[in-house]
């Protein structure tokens, strides 16, 4: 008998995740401002730190740039692009 390892993601994963399939999907575009960190909250129900963490990770994979006191925008993630940035294209291509 053979039984598979069960995985599962944590919270902060699937927002990062289902920002970069909105990004990547077009749904937000290059230079788009995403709504403020708390507003985030409520239409996704996570926590601040959730938010927080993952606006860090996008920003860090080349997504998101934060403009302190301006808002945090849509990177042109072609022209920064890292290695995290392919693997993100290629999970959301398949």
């Amino acid at each position: 008998m053979s039984f598979d390892k069960i995985s599962v993601t944590s919270v902060r994963e699937e927002f990062v995740r289902a920002i970069e399939n909105k990004i990547l999907s077009g749904e937000l575009k290059v230079g788009d401002r995403l709504p403020p960190a708390r507003e985030l909250c409520t239409l996704m129900g996570v926590s601040l730190t959730t938010v927080s963490t993952g606006i860090t990770e996008l920003a860090n994979k080349g997504f998101l740039e934060v403009k302190p006191r301006h808002g945090v925008y849509v990177a042109d993630y072609l022209k920064d692009a890292t290695p995290e940035t392919f693997f993100a294209i290629l999970r959301y291509n398949g």
